[in-house]
């Protein structure tokens, strides 16, 4: 007992020890506490800045180059014979047409049929790219040049495997000396497209990759003719 009456702890030490200890783990736990909210916020910060980007409209990327209004066409050249399945043109050509209407980039494409009707015409192989589409009354011509279309990844493997690429150019049909109006590499714009791997089954037919690879690759030509908003993921 000390000279106050109060009791005397044996142990003063040990006390301070197990008070050092206690906080230093809370202070341990305040810092992961602090550290997980900093995370925590951190997330949350670039979570609100790709919503606040969508709800403001997202950056804005301008066309590649501007068509004109006039009547123009669109011109799929496999003189190579490369695809093998010619409902292929239709759906890019479709797919192009109808995105150039929805944002009204041109509204006056030539008729698939139009082209189409042309080729049966004599002659028709000796034709430029010009002659083609000032005979069909275009001003210009968006010219899609087939260099690769496959199907299967491997010969005989019964999965589908669809890989689409094409040079595109935009061309003048006016008699003058610069016919390529766009882009300025002489070989064009390289656009490749392909489909997953899908099993040949009785819900996958080749006509259905087909399909995908026109569509796909309508859609990959279409971006570099409207300008648009990009939105964060």
């Amino acid at each position: 007992m000390s000279s106050d009456g109060h009791h005397q702890s044996f142990f003063p030490t040990e006390r301070r020890v197990r008070a050092g200890v206690i906080g230093r783990a809370a202070r341990r736990c305040a810092f992961l506490a602090g550290a997980i909210a900093a995370l925590a916020s951190g997330a949350a910060c670039i979570g609100m800045a790709a919503m606040w980007t969508n709800i403001t409209g997202g950056d804005w990327i301008d066309a590649e180059f501007e068509l004109t209004k006039a009547p123009l066409l669109i011109f799929i050249d496999d003189r190579s014979g490369l695809v093998n399945d010619p409902h292929l043109f239709r759906e890019v050509h479709n797919t192009i047409a109808d995105n150039f209407l929805h944002f009204d980039v041109n509204k006056s494409v030539i008729p698939f049929q139009e082209w189409q009707r042309l080729q049966s015409e004599p002659g028709f192989e000796r034709m430029s790219i010009r002659q083609i589409g000032e005979k069909l009354g275009a001003e210009q011509v968006l010219y899609l040049g087939v260099d690769h279309f496959t199907l299967n990844t491997e010969d005989g493997a019964p999965i589908l495997r669809g890989k689409f690429d094409v040079r595109v150019k935009v061309l003048s049909t006016e008699r003058k000396e610069r016919v390529r109006l766009w882009p300025q590499a002489q070989a064009g714009q390289k656009v490749s497209v392909e489909t997953d791997p899908k099993p040949i089954d009785e819900d996958t037919r080749p006509a259905d990759v087909v399909r995908e690879l026109g569509i796909k690759m309508g859609q990959e030509v279409s971006l570099f003719f409207y300008g648009r908003r990009e939105f964060a993921t």
